[in-house]
């Protein structure tokens, strides 16, 4: 009896001791690291199939044409476009703010444009005007028509830079109405951290400015290519590095190169939490978690909803820059008849009744707007000279590094998705700066290294052209096999450069049907200092997509084989 009871507490010991092997205890960098590599890599068959010299040397790039969205891709409200002879449609393309209709505290101008409609207003001629809302974000927006792949009858950005970037790009506009609603631009603000930039005083925007560039303060940020609040900070930083708020003259091209204005701004992108294409993106994470950033830029309407969430409460905002009430312009190949809706649209939009209505969804005649201290209005080839100034140094002296974790699997074949890809990844290879480190991994049945992370130049590109021309889809979908080789490059990395930015840049068009599994990786994920941006493709398991993204402080980005070149872009153009 004594040998049996001794031999089962044995048999205990033994179990306990091989579970505790096999679920070791995943709480920092270095063990997740070792879990990694030691319990999770071995059991996965990883090939080979890196581009050589001679092929790289071989491939021309060719020209790549402009990347810019076909504008029927995105959400249309209200009425569309008739053959009825008795009806003048006009269709006006509109920043994503007002003109959501997923989100009940961003459909502004949605609501106006069904009501308008629905009172069938007519021209001087008899005509009946209805009116179409697209919702494109306003950076977007100039940049379709910019590239003449759009000719809507108005357009309403945010705000007025985005008008001066088309006047710099030639586009012919017709004003319509100054403002349809108000708004600005501000930093929303833990109450915490605004509590102790209160201490010494008023808090305004140099005190936060200042405090931010004294490394007190993490920020949300968003890409001043397509967010309008982004470019209207990135506006304001500059102006006011170049000396501006205190003579009031406009910033010039030849001061972004002043080293006051290059040593501010890169010492702004230092505290640079996370950058994502639009603030909206943003607000969902904040919403997820309050402690992810202590400060975000974003527009004051989406602020006074956001301070309806719980937790949210006591959220406190300091304005800046020039307004953002949505100036409507038209276009010099607009009818008389077109004009003439539009101004019939423009005088409801703004009529009381409407503004109420927007005051209801946190459009505010605030303060801020009625002291009307605002920076001048700069011309667009400042405002393009900026962004590009942004792109080039954004990354504040630190290398990024991306690994692209691309489904191949059979399904990738369907409705041209893999081809979508393929193009989608040739188009955003422009927008990775030079220096920054790119790798590629597919997984179909198994993961495949294709392209080691490298400093990108031209040599790097060619090899990455290479290796998308050889992507085939065939295979099941080893997802997790395909996330963790790409999570213990990038890991590899961080070892000798603890200092750069790490990004994993997950594509799938399907759930895991192969290899590890979620619950196998997730503590590693947590734990590996890269941030992971998973693209749902297709028919995918949303749920752990948002499980994913939500670790890391991310989020899930919509792809069709329509949008992927653009977001592709957008998300290329942000974080490398």
């Amino acid at each position: 009896m004594k040998k049996l009871h001794f031999k089962f507490w044995l048999a205990i010991g033994l179990c306990l001791s091989l579970l505790w092997a096999c679920s070791p205890s995943i709480d920092s960098f270095e063990s997740a690291d070792r879990y990694l590599r030691e319990q999770l890599l071995p059991k996965i068959q990883v090939e080979s199939q890196t581009i050589n010299d001679t092929e790289t040397y071989n491939i021309e790039i060719p020209p790549l044409t402009d990347s810019v969205p076909d504008p029927n891709t995105f959400p249309l409200y209200g009425a569309k476009p008739t053959d009825d002879p008795n009806i003048v449609y006009v269709e006006i393309y509109s920043s994503a703010e007002k003109a959501n209709g997923e989100r009940q505290d961003e459909r502004w101008l949605i609501d106006v444009v069904e009501q308008f409609n629905q009172q069938r207003q007519t021209l001087s001629s008899g005509e009946v005007i209805q009116v179409g809302i697209r919702n494109i974000p306003s950076g977007l927006g100039a940049q379709i028509l910019a590239a003449k792949k759009g000719e809507p009858a108005g357009y309403t950005p945010a705000n007025d830079l985005w008008v001066e970037i088309l006047k710099a790009e030639g586009v012919p506009l017709q004003p319509i109405a100054p403002a349809l609603v108000s708004n600005q631009a501000i930093f929303a603000i833990q109450p915490q951290v605004y509590a102790a930039l209160g201490q010494g005083g008023k808090v305004t925007f140099d005190r936060v400015l200042n405090t931010i560039l004294a490394g007190q303060i993490k920020v949300g940020y968003s890409n001043p290519y397509i967010a309008s609040s982004a470019l209207n900070f990135l506006y304001t930083l500059l102006w006011r590095s170049a000396g501006h708020a205190q003579d009031g003259k406009p910033l010039t091209v030849a001061e972004l190169e002043s080293p006051q204005t290059s040593s501010a701004f890169s010492t702004f992108q230092k505290q640079i939490a996370l950058t994502t294409p639009t603030y909206l993106d943003l607000k969902q994470i904040w919403l997820r978690d309050p402690q992810t950033f202590q400060a975000i830029v974003m527009a004051y309407q989406s602020y006074v909803t956001l301070k309806k969430q719980p937790g949210f409460e006591q959220l406190a905002y300091v304005p800046f820059g020039v307004p953002e009430v949505s100036p409507l312009v038209g276009f010099e190949w607009n009818t008389a008849s077109e004009r003439e809706a539009l101004q019939a649209f423009a005088k409801f939009a703004t009529s009381a009744p409407m503004q109420q209505l927007a005051e209801q969804q946190g459009y505010e005649q605030t303060e801020y707007l009625k002291q009307g201290e605002f920076p001048p209005i700069p011309s667009g080839e400042v405002l393009k000279a900026a962004q590009t100034f942004w792109k080039q140094r954004k990354d504040g002296g630190k290398t990024v590094y991306m690994e692209l974790v691309i489904d191949t699997s059979g399904s990738m074949e369907q409705n041209g998705r893999l081809k979508a890809v393929q193009d989608a990844l040739r188009f955003a290879s422009q927008q990775i700066n030079a220096g920054n480190q790119i790798g590629l991994v597919t997984f179909g049945d198994r993961p495949i290294r294709r392209i080691a992370l490298a400093p990108f130049n031209m040599s790097e590109q060619k090899r990455l052209f290479v290796a998308i021309n050889q992507l085939q889809a065939n295979g099941a979908t080893a997802l997790y096999d395909g996330v963790a080789v790409g999570l213990a490059d990038l890991m590899e990395k961080q070892k000798t450069d603890p200092e750069g930015q790490f990004y994993l840049l997950l594509l799938t068009d399907g759930e895991r049907t192969d290899g590890l599994e979620f619950e196998q990786i997730k503590d590693v994920i947590q734990h590996s200092g890269v941030r992971i941006y998973p693209i749902a493709y297709g028919e995918v398991n949303q749920q752990e997509l948002e499980a994913i993204a939500a670790i890391r402080e991310g989020t899930v980005y919509e792809g069709t084989p329509e949008k992927v070149q653009i977001l592709l872009k957008d998300l290329f153009q942000t974080n490398l």
